[in-house]
């Protein structure tokens, strides 16, 4: 059989494989962010990917250069603000109206506000806004990828999940001696806090990314139900402790206005 399609040329190949080895290796940068290990560095990072340091060097510059990942000071990389402007462009009407609901959520408590989605077992924040003065790492870019089981936000995407969905998950994931001292180091742990905060309508995190630190979260629905989003406050617990109940009340209203702007799939009204 025979086809007029013309067949790729060496310029169109060579584009595809550097897109895909950059794909790779952005992957691979967010996957040991989210473990919540050590980043790496352009070494390593040729070693896990299986390429020449060369080459790694290269690509890692020009998504240095295009803001997809950063360098830190310690030469390990992490990912870049370009990433998730493009991250949050899948989600626009979510992230437009999310804005002021955010600001106002931080504002009024003193706090970190954020708007997140699921990404396999992968918390990816795509707005967040923070008071004046709030300047901890964990409210920073370091933290914009999370591991789905340890944060309020993740568990919040996971409401819905059953049992065998979650075990299905986090199937290749070790969940011990990632996150802080109170989260769930296995399954049957998360099903049950899951459980209990599912009653409440509202997940409270607390201590299970950071020691002293408290997340509370609630899903963001689309109009068939389905959950599409989170949006959460998160600070240090003895802060956020006495404004508990307010704070669940500000996050249904928030929850309430962004389920209110999305169709059945997920798109803006």
């Amino acid at each position: 059989m025979t086809t007029n399609e013309p067949t790729p040329g060496p310029t169109a190949k060579g584009t595809a494989s550097s897109l895909r080895m950059a794909l790779r290796i952005v992957n691979t940068v967010l996957d040991r962010e989210m473990s919540g290990r050590a980043g790496f560095n352009v070494s390593r990072l040729a070693d896990e990917v299986g390429i020449e340091r060369s080459k790694a060097s290269r690509t890692t510059q020009d998504l240095c250069d295009k803001g997809f990942l950063e360098r830190r000071e310690d030469s390990t990389l992490r990912a870049g603000g370009a990433f998730f402007t493009a991250a949050a462009s899948l989600h626009p009407g979510l992230v437009r109206r999310s804005r002021p609901l955010l600001r106002s959520l931080a504002v009024g408590h003193g706090a970190g506000a954020r708007l997140s989605v699921l990404d396999g077992v992968q918390v990816r924040v795509v707005r967040a806004e923070s008071a004046a003065g709030i300047a901890h790492e964990w409210l920073g870019p370091a933290s914009l990828v999370t591991p789905c089981w340890c944060t309020g936000a993740g568990r919040a995407l996971l409401l819905d999940h059953t049992p065998d969905e979650i075990t299905a998950l986090l199937d290749d994931y070790e969940l011990i001696g990632v996150g802080g001292p109170d989260a769930a180091r296995s399954v049957e742990e998360l099903v049950a806090a899951n459980d209990h905060d599912r009653l409440r309508g509202i997940v409270t995190a607390r201590g299970e990314f950071e020691h002293g630190v408290v997340e509370y979260a609630v899903p963001v629905r689309d109009a068939e139900g389905r959950i599409r989003a989170a949006v959460s406050v998160v600070g240090r617990d003895h802060d956020l402790l006495p404004r508990e109940r307010t704070i669940e009340t500000d996050l249904g209203t928030a929850a309430a206005a962004l389920a209110g702007s999305m169709n059945g799939d997920g798109t803006e009204e």
